[in-house]
C-alpha cells in the first residue's frame, strides 16, 4: 500500500532510507534543518569499517551495506569506489567482534611481517568501499529528487508536529535525537580531522586503537583522528591536530611537511546500541556512531521492512 512518508534528517541514514522507500513506490519527503554539505555525514572520512559497533544485527547491516556499495561503485558519478584498506592492530587492542564476517570471501588477507610497522602485532588488507562524501551525498539527493522525492529544509521541535500530515515518519536525526525525542542515551564522540595537499597511490591506513586513519580522496588526503567522548564543541585544536599529523606521519612521512588545506571536527552520534525500531507510526533509525556509512544501506533495508508492517 502506498504511504505518505516523512524522513527526518538528510545525512546518510536519512538519504538511504528515503531513497529505498521511494523506490518501494511511496510518496516520500525529506525534512531536515541541515542539508549537505552541512550535515555530520559530510564530515566523515567515509570508508566502510565497523567502528566501535558490534552485535549480530550490526554485522548483518554492515554486510548488506557492503553489497550495496559494490553496486554503487559501478556508477561512475556516484563517488563510490572499492579500495584497499590496511588495518593494523596493537597487541592489547580489543576491537569490535566478528566484523570480518561482514566481508566477502577473498576480500580479506593478513599482511606479511615486512609490511607491518614497528609497534604493531599484526596487519590486514581488506577491500572496502570508499565514499567521497562531497560527491556521493549530492548524488543521492539528485537520485531522490529525480525519483519524485521532495526535500524540505525545516527545523522541528517535536516529531508530533507531523503526526497529522503523514502515514509514517522515519526518524534519522542522529545526535539531535537527544532533544527531539529526549533520548539521553545519545552521546557525542568528537573527531578532529585535517586535510593535507598530498595525492599518493596508497591504501586507506587505519589504526583504530588511537585512532589514526589516512584516506586519499580526490580533493586531498584526509588525516585523522580523535575519539573524544561527551564533547559537544566542534572547534578544532591546534595541539590535537599536530598530534594527529605526527601519528599519521609514522605511516606516511610526507604528511609531516605537506601543506594543510583545511581542518574540521564532527560529532559522531554514538549510542550503546543503534536504535532501529517501530514505535507507533514512527520508525527510529539513529545512533550509528562512527559507522553511519558502514551501516546505512542495511539499516535502510530494515526501515523498508518495518514500513511494510504499517
Amino acid at each position: 500500500m502506498k504511504q505518505k512518508i516523512a524522513v527526518i534528517g538528510c545525512g546518510i541514514s536519512g538519504l538511504s532510507s528515503a531513497l529505498m522507500l521511494i523506490r518501494e513506490g511511496h510518496e516520500v519527503q525529506i525534512i531536515s534543518k541541515t542539508l549537505p554539505p552541512h550535515t555530520t555525514s559530510n564530515k566523515a572520512a567515509a570508508f566502510w569499517s565497523p567502528y566501535y559497533a558490534e552485535g549480530e544485527r550490526v554485522i548483518r547491516w554492515a554486510a548488506e551495506s557492503y553489497e550495496e556499495y559494490e553496486t554503487l561503485c559501478l556508477i561512475g558519478e556516484s563517488g563510490v569506489s572499492m579500495t584497499k584498506l590496511h588495518r593494523f592492530r596493537k597487541k592489547d587492542f580489543v576491537e569490535a567482534e566478528d566484523w570480518e564476517s561482514a566481508i566477502p570471501e577473498g576480500a580479506y588477507r593478513a599482511l606479511p611481517a615486512q609490511q607491518i610497522p614497528p609497534g604493531y602485532e599484526e596487519g590486514f588488507e581488506v577491500e572496502v568501499p570508499l565514499i567521497e562524501t562531497q560527491i556521493f551525498l549530492p548524488w543521492l539527493m539528485d537520485e531522490f529528487s529525480d525519483t519524485g522525492g521532495q526535500i524540505i529544509q525545516r527545523e522541528l521541535k517535536s516529531l508530533h508536529e507531523l503526526r497529522n500530515d503523514y502515514d509514517l515518519i522515519i526518524h534519522c536525526t542522529g545526535l539531535d535525537a537527544r532533544t527531539l525525542v529526549n533520548d539521553n542515551a545519545m552521546m557525542p564522540v568528537k573527531g578532529q580531522i585535517a586535510m593535507v595537499d598530498l595525492h599518493l597511490n596508497i591504501p586507506i591506513i587505519l589504526d583504530e586503537s588511537e585512532p589514526t586513519y589516512i584516506v586519499q580522496r580526490k580533493d586531498g588526503m584526509i588525516v585523522g583522528g580523535t575519539r573524544e567522548e561527551n564533547v559537544f564543541s566542534e572547534t578544532t585544536e591546534e595541539e590535537t591536530l599536530t598530534d594527529i599529523l605526527e601519528r599519521a606521519s609514522k605511516f606516511i612521512p610526507a604528511i609531516k611537511s605537506a601543506r594543510r588545506i583545511t581542518q574540521w571536527a564532527g560529532l559522531r552520534p554514538y549510542r550503546n546500541e543503534v536504535r532501529l525500531e517501530k514505535e507507533g507510526h514512527i520508525i527510529h533509525n539513529y545512533g550509528h556512531g562512527g559507522s553511519g556509512f558502514t551501516l546505512a544501506w542495511g539499516c535502510a533495508g530494515e526501515v523498508v521492512k518495518l514500513s511494510r508492517l504499517s
